[in-house]
């Protein structure tokens, strides 16, 4: 009787559970937007992240700026790395709709899905290992013409002592994808099925 009472629970648990988290999803996709954006340097070091907003509020072009609550990015993530793809460093500058990179720059325009403009996503507050990807549009954008380099494009980032040193320059453009709303669907059923695995190895063995 008590394995019968553990078989229905979990079989009951585990069917809920998986048709709340793709109600809850579906109909969180249905007002949201991510996408994936990469850059690569001259010389191999690249650069890869995501961001997502809410398309219920969000006009055709998104643009944001420094510190604070933003506009419509609810978050933005980056990470670097070097020629050999190993990682060098990831950040958040914004999460939740809040911004905490002061020289955060970043534009996109939703109905040709690119980034355009100033552009400058990562992290600097003077600190070793602060590693961040701008363009000379941004460092016009923020005062800072006179460091305005040959490629429009640069990796930077600070030593153990703190010093700025450019790993990387390009004329690449920030590539963009957006991330298929179905993916997200296929993640849910990927982990109910482990779970409806795991069910039926407990009710193998509660039969033994």
């Amino acid at each position: 009787m008590t394995h019968l009472f553990h078989k229905t629970a979990i079989s009951l648990l585990t069917t809920t559970t998986l048709a709340l988290a793709i109600a809850i999803t579906t109909n969180n996709l249905a007002h949201a937007a991510e996408f994936k954006f990469n850059w690569k340097g001259d010389t191999g070091y690249s650069a890869k992240g995501s961001f997502n907003y809410d398309t219920t509020t969000a006009p055709s072009v998104i643009s944001e700026a420094g510190l604070g609550a933003t506009k419509n990015l609810q978050s933005l993530s980056i990470s670097f790395f070097d020629p050999l793809s190993n990682l060098i460093n990831s950040f958040t500058p914004v999460l939740s709709g809040i911004s905490n990179y002061g020289f955060l720059r970043f534009n996109f325009d939703s109905t040709k899905e690119q980034i355009f403009g100033p552009f400058d996503v990562g992290k600097d507050d003077a600190l070793p290992g602060d590693t961040w990807l701008n363009n000379n549009l941004a460092l016009i954008d923020e005062g800072f013409s006179n460091q305005v380099l040959a490629k429009e494009f640069h990796l930077i980032n600070r030593d153990a002592a703190g010093t700025e040193q450019i790993l990387d320059l390009s004329n690449n453009s920030v590539q963009v994808s957006k991330v298929p709303e179905g993916s997200i669907i296929i993640g849910l059923l990927a982990v109910c099925s482990l779970g409806f695995t795991a069910y039926r190895n407990l009710d193998k063995a509660t039969q033994e």
